[in-house]
């Protein structure tokens, strides 16, 4: 019993993309990594991602939702709300369907077959209460509150210097662009990939992926690319939805430094993001990387804390070298 009535939560796998886009188009907290756009990507890019929704349901009506992601590892599955470090928090009303959706992810979590489990809480600013066997720890973001225009971000938000460097690329005949086809992927996939050599981890992500990605422009996708002449400079990938800008992967050559394309990149995203009337433009997680902190504050970000939530096995790592 929650809220004085019955409240079914159950797992889905095949839930309408129409009643769950109307769901969480009223939270204005959720991003796109909320919504049925990005599982589809998932489910289509890596066929070992079985992507599903765990939800609440009250006389059959949604009342409660929460995205997740098993990867299925021989016999055994790691659990995910959201891959890859990106946010899945419960969605409801009600705090108590939301925690209700949230013990539910902890018990699939604990099933013997489970390696390992996490689940970002974008939404969360203060650090919850797991089960034992879970460690919680406190990530950062940069996130931009963006004004009426975007006259007003360059002016107030971005410091002197980044102001004029970005004028500088207009001077200079930097364009900054959408971009589309097999072409403007092959350039960006370049880019990344100079980048994300050194990152570690999942990356490179492969070309398919990006495709997928590509192809949901109408969703909500945004590729940029900043470029001199022929030459691209910086790419980076954003999503826009609801109320949030999301600045996700991205990628500079070797002579964006000389015109500092990545602020110019950025700032034509966050003037974007204010012409869809976005509330903020989140500039992601920095891994610690003072350099890229600077970077982010002096385009206007401010810190951003939230909890993650993790459970590992301690076969989890051989586990990995399959």
């Amino acid at each position: 019993m929650i809220n004085g009535g019955t409240v079914e939560t159950s797992f889905e796998t095949d839930l309408s993309r129409e009643e769950a886009f109307e769901f969480i188009s009223a939270f204005e907290g959720a991003t796109f990594f909320h919504s049925p756009a990005w599982l589809d990507i998932l489910a289509e890019s890596f066929p070992r991602f079985e992507c599903g929704w765990i939800t609440a349901r009250e006389s059959g009506k949604l009342s409660g939702l929460m995205p997740y992601v098993k990867v299925t590892k021989g016999p055994a599955f790691i659990l995910h709300s959201l891959p890859f470090g990106t946010y899945g928090d419960p969605l409801a009303a009600s705090p108590a369907i939301r925690n209700a959706l949230l013990d539910d992810f902890f018990s699939l979590a604990s099933s013997p077959r489970c390696a390992g489990a996490g689940v970002n809480l974008i939404g969360f600013r203060e650090e919850p209460d797991p089960p034992r066997g879970w460690k919680v720890r406190m990530e950062e973001c940069r996130v931009i509150t963006l004004p009426d225009s975007i006259d007003e971000y360059r002016s107030r938000f971005m410091n002197r210097k980044r102001r004029q460097l970005c004028n500088r690329c207009e001077r200079e005949g930097i364009v900054a662009r959408k971009l589309e086809g097999k072409n403007d992927l092959e350039f960006f996939y370049e880019v990344y990939l100079h980048g994300s050599t050194g990152w570690g981890g999942v990356h490179p992500y492969h070309v398919e992926f990006f495709e997928s990605l590509m192809r949901r422009a109408d969703e909500g996708v945004c590729f940029w690319g900043a470029f001199i002449g022929d030459s691209l400079l910086a790419a980076h990938v954003d999503f826009y939805f609801g109320r949030t800008a999301q600045a996700w992967q991205a990628g500079v050559a070797p002579k964006a430094n000389e015109y500092d394309a990545a602020a110019y990149l950025v700032m034509v995203a966050a003037g974007e993001a204010i012409d869809r009337g976005t509330s903020v433009f989140n500039l992601g997680s920095s891994s610690g990387d003072a350099g890229m902190i600077f970077f982010k504050e002096s385009m206007g970000g401010v810190e951003y804390l939230y909890p993650v939530l993790e459970k590992k096995r301690r076969w989890l790592e051989w586990l990995r070298r399959r």
